[in-house]
């Protein structure tokens, strides 16, 4: 392998219709959160965001050795969170796309992560299902209350039997929440890795059989620089890219 070779990484962005309901009403819009961008910079590798085409159908894919799939677009907060659409309906060309890519994803075994909405679509790919968060003792839309990201509300309980836990090394950890959805149940392959404390929703996930597939519920993106513990996890999926390259372009 050339020494300097970047090491490219597939990001998928949000698609709206510039509705009124969307983000910037009257202006289509591909739009993403920098702290992903920013965080693959910051491991050594370079970001590529997935264009989203009105088809569905998929840019060229073979120069990527990981992908990352995030989470959702703008969310109208003064409507109550229990009344949210599918994952198709609030997306259907982003939707359609990203059943594309992560069936790609599978069949190559280049090392995946899925965060929140992401992680929603890789279950449903593989058969899983999900359902609205009615009660819960848990608040799980930090931005309902105005608490920033970077902050983490509640905390999760990790299994001290998954791969995840071998690369964290906490049983316990403090985390942010986004979703107004939860799994209900996890798709083909998949083993949950870690539920919410104390209403037991699953928070994390991992495959049996993918050489690095993780799914998080969460943001761990947001929390990488203000818990070391994901600076861990991270390295761990540069270094499975890295040597998912030079295995595959070796």
């Amino acid at each position: 392998m050339e020494e300097n070779k970047p090491y490219f990484v597939g990001v998928t962005v949000h698609a709206d219709e510039g509705r009124s309901g969307d983000l910037y009403p009257g202006h289509p819009l591909l739009y993403i959160e920098r702290y992903t961008v920013e965080l693959i910079r910051a491991i050594g590798l370079e970001p590529y965001l997935i264009p989203m085409y009105k088809d569905s159908s998929l840019p060229y894919l073979k120069h990527l050795s990981g992908l990352v799939f995030t989470g959702g677009g703008y969310l109208d907060l003064s409507k109550p969170l229990s009344e949210g659409g599918s994952l198709e309906s609030t997306g259907t060309e982003r939707y359609e796309a990203e059943k594309k890519l992560i069936e790609y994803g599978l069949s190559t075994g280049v090392p995946i992560i899925g965060i929140c909405r992401g992680a929603q679509m890789i279950n449903s790919v593989l058969g899983g299902k999900l359902s609205n968060i009615l009660d819960s003792p848990v608040k799980h839309h930090q931005e309902k209350a105005g608490i920033p990201g970077d902050q983490s509300p509640h905390s999760i309980k990790l299994n001290i039997n998954s791969k995840l836990y071998t690369i964290l090394l906490n049983d316990t950890l403090n985390v942010n929440s986004f979703h107004r959805q939860h799994i209900t149940e996890l798709g083909a392959g998949l083993v949950p890795a870690a539920v919410s404390i104390p209403d037991n929703l699953i928070e994390a996930f991992e495959s049996k059989s993918h050489p690095f597939l993780y799914g998080f519920q969460f943001h761990p993106e947001k929390l990488y620089e203000s818990q070391p513990v994901w600076q861990r996890f991270f390295q761990k999926f540069a270094k499975s890219i890295r040597e998912f390259s030079e295995a595959s372009f070796a």
